[in-house]
């Protein structure tokens, strides 16, 4: 998860992925990192909020950027938060991030 000073989240994590049945985590994985679409990010037409950890070794900020530069009318926020899942490690941070994102529009 990237967050080492916070080992329960890698448990919680962990646990969840073990009650996921095995044909939906099997289905997940191969979509997940057996699929390129980044041809694609540019047909979207609709806003989008990219929320970006400060330090996520799954995806790094480089990511994030690339991201933002090829999807129209997105908006990028860069996190404090680090690891992977700021939902459980920084949910706060997520939470205000998202809401600011929805009162803007």
């Amino acid at each position: 998860m990237g967050n080492p000073d916070k080992k329960e989240l890698g448990a919680e994590l962990a646990n969840s992925f073990c009650k996921t049945d095995p044909e939906i985590a099997k289905h997940f994985a191969r979509t997940t990192f057996l699929t390129d679409k980044r041809e694609i990010l540019a047909d979207t037409r609709h806003p989008v909020l990219i929320l970006q950890c400060s330090n996520d070794v799954i995806a790094p900020i480089e990511v994030g950027h690339y991201m933002h530069s090829k999807i129209p009318l997105s908006t990028l926020v860069i996190m404090d938060a680090s690891g992977h899942c700021p939902n459980l490690s920084a949910p706060e941070e997520t939470i205000s991030a998202i809401s600011n994102y929805l009162y803007d529009q």
